[in-house]
């Protein structure tokens, strides 16, 4: 074939390919016809929602997004967005919108969105959707799971105690919350996410890694070469690093989660003041007194309302300064976002004294004798006293490395990072005025902590199915783990006692509950248990007069009988090999319990056989 006729050949090829790859966007219409139901159902009628899912295609846009998600390699996303209008609380009477976008954005009305995410540039028609796209559910802040606003209010932490009424009329941080939460939906985002990461992508990701590596491991043991080992080991290098960052991805949506709000502090200011001062700053001078009418000076009932926000503003502060929190309730990580956030609002607070406006209110009560409602302002708000508090804790809770134990991935660690956390406490508690009858439940709180991080931990391995071998190295380094965590208490203890006779402090018995006792307990009976399960083994191996190699694991090599003791002795530990033994809740002991008892009885009938 000549130049000529290939190149009158080409534009036709061109064609057909064109012709292939192009995606029909009904394609793409029928499979968010049969999706958007399922999974933003919910809200009425099944008909009606179906009704509404393709009045979405009703507006002239929807088809040119639709072709352009197909064929358009620039938009590797698609949004389906579900919006509920009017209704009242219960959502009675609600009209329910869908539409399609390229982009999110966070409106009240919303009720969730899909994320239809592309796997390659364009879809092929000739191949399921299903198999070309990946779907992720959005909750939104109308979703019928949002939380009802009075709770929405209260802050993440539970476990908050104000001497002051959290919201008491006249403050107008509590309608400006109420706003503020009303336009942020109760659900929250975090939370989502943080569920997202923790079940679903942290996991995919060491499914596939832990698979990829037995895989990798079974090749080089078949090639038998160092060169495909340092190969593997290059391509493995950012694997750790990226089961760090997704820890620390995980953990700091927890955080956004546990932050303890604050109430923000805004004080109402007289309109005659707020006037004078733009006008002072309008005229580029300083703002005094002498800016204010001098009729007004003498007039009680401006005077009468200026003191009355006085009053007003003490409370509000007040609402700040006497909240506390208790150290024995929630996490580590709670009780240090406390008292770095309180840091932060009376500084908020300062800084709002310190305004013209406030200035100047202060200087027109005093102009017109009313001390009684000036002289005591800063001694009635507490302020002094809260800032010397907060700056005293502040000493132990700036650079507090819990962080560490809470992204660690494995014992190693959590152990080092258990190292750290008490250098930091043993150090910083010797500077600090930071009571040790509040440091003794925060390091119950880190305790919950190291037991929940060791779960998590050992809860990515299956321990009853892990080789020995393996199981063994396993525990010997959770009870290294655990050993650190006493010598490192029992330091802190005597450093307690220390602290609390030189600082006078009421006697207090210093004693430090730990919640990983039951776990530590559990994990070692696990371990006798598998020791016992071993020696058994190789007792029957031996009264047999063969060996573990002779008999495989399905018995073969073994006569009758020999076969029957060795399944009887699998079927047992069958058993125990479906119970989670690291739950230690009632329930999970319970369960541990009966299936001890059936091994026992299945191994006491081998026993009798073989005597």
């Amino acid at each position: 074939m000549d130049d000529s006729e290939m190149s009158a050949v080409a534009p036709a090829s061109a064609e057909i390919e064109r012709t292939v790859a192009y995606c029909d966007p009904n394609i793409v219409k029928q499979y968010l016809l049969n999706l958007v139901p399922v999974l933003l159902g919910g809200h009425g009628d099944d008909d009606d929602e179906f009704e509404a899912v393709r009045s979405m295609f009703s507006f002239p846009d929807s088809s040119d997004k639709c072709r352009a998600f197909a064929n358009d390699p620039s938009v590797p996303v698609l949004y389906v967005l579900k919006e509920i209008d009017g209704g009242d609380e219960q959502m009675a009477f609600s009209t329910v919108h869908f539409a399609l976008a390229f982009e999110l954005c966070w409106k009240p009305t919303h009720a969730g969105s899909i994320a239809l995410i592309k796997r390659s540039a364009t879809l092929d028609p000739s191949t399921t959707l299903s198999k070309q796209i990946q779907v992720m559910n959005l909750p939104g802040p109308a979703s019928s799971g949002a939380a009802p606003l009075p709770a929405a209010l209260g802050a993440a932490d539970p476990h908050v105690a104000s001497d002051g009424a959290f919201g008491s009329a006249g403050g107008s941080k509590d309608r400006s919350t109420a706003v503020a939460a009303a336009a942020m939906g109760g659900v929250n985002p975090y939370e989502a996410l943080h569920a997202y990461v923790r079940f679903a992508v942290s996991p995919y990701f060491n499914a596939y890694v832990s698979a990829k590596e037995k895989a990798e491991q079974l090749a080089s043991q078949n090639a038998g070469s160092d060169g495909f080992r340092d190969d593997k080991d290059s391509q493995q290098q950012g694997i750790p690093m990226a089961k760090k960052k997704l820890a620390e991805l995980e953990l700091s949506l927890l955080h956004l989660q546990q932050n303890m709000d604050i109430p923000e502090v805004m004080l109402n200011i007289h309109p005659v003041i707020v006037r004078t001062v733009a006008e002072c700053r309008h005229q580029g001078v300083r703002t005094t007194v002498d800016a204010v009418d001098p009729e007004l000076l003498s007039d009680s009932s401006f005077l009468n309302q200026l003191q009355g926000d006085v009053n007003g503003w003490i409370k509000e502060i007040q609402k700040v300064t006497k909240l506390d929190r208790d150290p024995g309730s929630g996490t580590t990580s709670q009780e240090i976002n406390f008292w770095l956030s309180m840091e932060r609002a009376l500084e908020r607070i300062e800084d709002q004294l310190q305004s013209d406006a406030i200035v100047l209110s202060m200087d027109v009560l005093k102009a017109a004798k009313r001390f009684h409602a000036t002289v005591s302002f800063r001694t009635d708000t507490g302020l002094k006293e809260a800032a010397e508090r907060v700056t005293r804790y502040n000493v132990l809770m700036k650079d507090f490395p819990i962080n560490e134990l809470l992204s660690a991935t494995d014992i190693g660690h959590i152990s080092s990072s258990v190292e750290q956390i008490f250098a930091h406490i043993n150090k910083k508690l010797k500077l600090t005025a930071y009571p040790v009858r509040r440091a003794l439940p925060l390091v119950e709180a880190i305790s919950r902590d190291f037991n929940d991080q060791l779960i998590k931990v050992l809860g990515h391995v299956r321990l009853t199915y892990m080789d020995y071998s393996d199981f063994d190295k396993l525990f010997r380094e959770t009870q290294g783990a655990f050993e650190t965590w006493e010598s490192q208490v029992k330091e802190f203890a005597n450093l307690a006692r220390d602290i609390t006779r030189k600082r006078s402090e009421k006697f207090i018995p210093i004693k430090i509950r730990a919640a990983h006792a039951l776990l530590q307990e559990r994990f070692h009976f696990v371990f006798q248990f598998r020791q016992q399960h071993e020696q058994l083994q190789h007792t029957i191996v031996k009264v047999m007069g063969g060996s573990s190699s002779a008999i495989g694991s399905d018995g073969s090599g073994a006569n009758a009988g020999d076969t029957a003791a060795i399944d009887e002795i699998r079927v047992a530990y069958d058993v125990v090999k479906a119970v989670d033994v690291l739950d230690v809740t009632p329930e999970g002991t319970d369960l541990w319990e009966r299936a001890e008892t059936s091994y026992n009885e299945r191994v006491a009938r081998v026993e009798n056989q073989i005597i």
